[in-house]
């Protein structure tokens, strides 16, 4: 999930998260759903708290965000924008408030070494959601995203 407008909904899981390390040397995660919203998880947790190495290494190299007004992200500006929050309290701050404003719980579909996160975000008071979808691919024992789409079901 993403921070809106740039990445919100990838934050929409940090206050649930357990940082995830998935750096070289660590034990393979598993092939599971749970292991998948995991992933997810730390990376809104990261994102959020500002933890610009860990979204490095969790995003594949050729990563793309397809925001609801069409605009495409890659992976350099998703991790410069956690790398902001790190040193931008008020960015951060935001950050958190939209995730306690916006859970979710992702229903997770695996086939072979790729996975489906897909979720509605709901804003309370508002009757337009967003409907957003993660992909994943399980790469050298880890779970890694390599694609999100985000819609407004408005639109």
């Amino acid at each position: 999930m993403r921070l809106f407008p740039l990445s919100a909904a990838l934050a929409v899981c940090a206050a649930l998260a357990v940082p995830l390390v998935a750096a070289a040397g660590t034990a393979a995660e598993p092939r599971t759903a749970d292991a998948v919203r995991a992933a997810d998880e730390a990376w809104s947790a990261a994102e959020t708290r500002g933890d610009a190495a860990f979204v490095e290494q969790l995003l594949l190299p050729d990563y793309r965000s397809v925001q609801p007004d069409g605009r495409v992200h890659g992976k350099a500006a998703i991790v410069a924008g956690a790398a902001k929050r790190a040193t931008d309290p008020a960015a951060a701050e935001k950050a958190r408030a939209w995730l306690a404003s916006h859970p979710y719980r992702g229903d997770v579909v695996i086939t072979g070494d790729t996975a489906v996160l897909t979720a509605v975000l709901t804003t309370p008071g508002k009757d337009e959601p967003i409907l957003s979808c993660d992909i994943f691919v399980y790469v050298d024992g880890h779970w890694k995203a390599i694609y999100s789409q985000h819609t407004s079901a408005g639109a």
